[in-house]
């Protein structure tokens, strides 16, 4: 049985024959995107993630004379780690989003109704942590960067009153150059994910 309506992805998910696209449709998500579209998503908050490296670059010289050595792009400071926390989460649940995807069309025509909630939950878990979560450190991150274009008052002002330094140097000696390269390449490779089972 086929929708009459070619147009009409809900109507084709519940009346085709994947299992896996009826339930979908029928059950509650917060996020109800299809994979390939939420690992596009996740790519861009990848995307904005490696802005801090331009961000950084382009302080004044006076903001950049408050970091480790007068070096923002070569230093580790404390607030990038959220970054770093992020960006791992993002590629996590981008893996945990293409293993679901490929999972499910490599054992589509056997998966019982119990086998495919499992996938479903799982990506609702996935999709959450790396949309929501995820995006929410990913977006604390860049905001405290970008203050540094405040000035070096607003700087200052921020590290007076924060009970920890947030621009400060940590024991790890991550760079922020690192982090941005890193989220690039990754914001490159989930898109690809993405695109590719899109039309796969």
């Amino acid at each position: 049985m086929t929708s009459t309506d070619p147009n009409d992805p809900i109507a084709d998910a519940l009346l085709g024959e994947s299992t896996y696209e009826r339930l979908r449709v029928e059950r509650y998500a917060v996020i109800k995107r299809r994979i390939p579209q939420k690992l596009v998503y996740q790519s861009g908050l990848l995307l904005v993630l490696a802005l801090v490296v331009p961000i950084v670059a382009t302080y004044p010289s006076s903001v950049q004379a408050t970091f480790p050595g007068g070096a923002p792009l070569w230093s580790s400071p404390l607030v990038l780690w959220v970054g770093v926390y992020a960006g791992s989460i993002e590629v996590g649940t981008a893996t945990c989003l293409v293993a679901v995807a490929i999972a499910r069309r490599r054992y589509e025509p056997s998966l019982s109704e119990s086998q495919v909630h499992t996938l479903l939950n799982l990506e609702d878990v996935a999709s959450m942590f790396g949309l929501a979560t995820g995006g929410f450190a990913i977006l604390i991150t860049v905001g405290f960067f970008l203050l540094g274009h405040a000035g070096v008052e607003t700087v200052t002002a921020i590290v007076e009153s924060a009970p920890r330094d947030p621009y400060g140097r940590t024991g790890v000696p991550v760079p922020v150059i690192a982090v941005g390269v890193a989220a690039a390449i990754s914001s490159c490779v989930v898109y690809a994910a993405g695109r590719y089972l899109s039309a796969a």
